[in-house]
């Protein structure tokens, strides 16, 4: 337990770098409208030091004050902003049809994935999503599978990180190698 909590005032440190208000204030966590939520807050005489769900809504969800109970304020809670597309034909095709998505809570990297495949036809997979830390591990489960011929994913944490496409390379050794370093040393 000890051990975790460096590790937890780290991660807090990079979000507050990371993430702002929209009036330029840091902030730990946003909401959909971009307000800062406000760590602890209480709610039902409790004090809360993260997105919860129940009372106000059934999504996650923070306090923009410090007071819940008196003041009512709140917003839902969101997750990285990510491009998102897919394409069976191409990088191109998949990024003209690319759309800009805020996330849901707890989707706080971007994905980026190429994917040949096929024993008799060859299919093509170009896809850009939201995804999780816990998602993106060195172990993928759309890559690791005996049909596949050439399989590229990278992950990234931050807003809108997934903008550039992969090259058709070896980008997606490269990631299983540090995910597993990082799970193994991290």
């Amino acid at each position: 337990m000890k051990l975790l909590l460096p590790a937890a005032l780290a991660v807090l440190a990079i979000l507050r770098e990371v993430c702002g208000n929209k009036d330029g204030t840091e902030c730990e966590q946003r909401t959909e409208e971009g307000k800062c939520c406000v760590f602890p807050f209480t709610f039902m005489g409790e004090k809360m030091h993260f997105c919860i769900s129940g009372g106000p809504s059934e999504d996650d969800w923070c306090a923009t004050t410090d007071d819940f109970d008196r003041d009512g304020e709140w917003g839902r809670c969101t997750g990285v902003k990510c491009y998102i597309c897919s394409s069976d034909v191409s990088w191109s095709d998949c990024e003209n049809q690319q759309q800009a998505h805020n996330c849901p809570y707890m989707h706080d990297q971007c994905l980026t994935l190429s994917k040949e495949a096929g024993v008799t036809n060859t299919s093509l997979l170009f896809l850009k999503r939201c995804t999780s830390n816990t998602q993106c591990t060195a172990y993928n489960p759309t890559c690791d599978r005996p049909d596949v011929l050439k399989c590229d994913f990278s992950c990234c944490m931050g807003d809108f990180c997934n903008a550039a496409s992969l090259p058709y390379s070896a980008v997606g050794s490269f990631v299983h190698m540090a995910a597993w370093i990082f799970y193994m040393y991290g």
